[in-house]
């Protein structure tokens, strides 16, 4: 039985991957907010990848009022060069250039422990013998994660300069439509939250 939950727990959570924020930061001396236009260029040797994200993040920008468009409609078939970019940016006039890098995937092991209930006031000589002796003999488990981060920085054309960047954790990335979908619409919340759009 016990080993029936393991399975099922392990399942549960390697099937709901999640991402979340784990920093922000926006130039609230950028006068021009909300954005009117940007490029989106995600850093990426997998086109499948970059394509997918790139457009449900133009997808979702549009919805906000910008003008976006990915850098994979524009180079289906190569990463864009500095030069690309800044001829495009050039001839289209373009405020902002929207840039998602991989910065680490790392594997963690979690242990979890046996019968460990927690204890707070109902604390109890047996109880707290019984989870001794079980740690002693390990009852416990360990579940292996992946945690991928990504960072996320959208640069003024004319400066240079970045106006905001966060970056993110996803867990066990299994379904990389699903983590795309959710990245993206908790990217545009923080950027409106912080006015960089509508």
């Amino acid at each position: 039985m016990r080993l029936l939950f393991i399975s099922l727990f392990c399942l549960l959570i390697t099937s709901c991957a999640s991402s979340n924020l784990t920093s922000s930061w926006v130039d609230k001396t950028y006068t021009q907010m909300p954005i009117k236009s940007t490029l989106v260029v995600a850093m990426s040797d997998n086109l499948r990848v970059r394509r997918i994200f790139e457009d449900d993040m133009v997808h979702d920008f549009r919805k906000n009022g910008v003008n976006a468009i990915s850098s994979s409609q524009l180079f289906p078939n190569k990463l864009p060069s500095k030069n690309d970019i800044a001829g495009y940016i050039k001839d289209n006039n373009t405020q902002t250039v929207f840039v998602a890098q991989l910065v680490n995937i790392e594997d963690k092991n979690i242990r979890y422990p046996g019968n460990n209930y927690g204890y707070g006031n109902n604390v109890s000589f047996h109880s707290y013998y019984n989870d001794s002796y079980s740690y002693i003999y390990d009852d416990s488990y360990t579940v292996s994660y992946e945690f991928v981060n990504v960072e996320f920085t959208l640069f003024d054309t004319k400066s240079h300069k970045p106006i905001w960047s966060t970056s993110s954790e996803s867990v066990d990335p299994t379904n990389m439509n699903d983590i795309i979908a959710e990245l993206t619409h908790i990217l545009i919340e923080n950027l409106q939250d912080n006015g960089v759009v509508r």
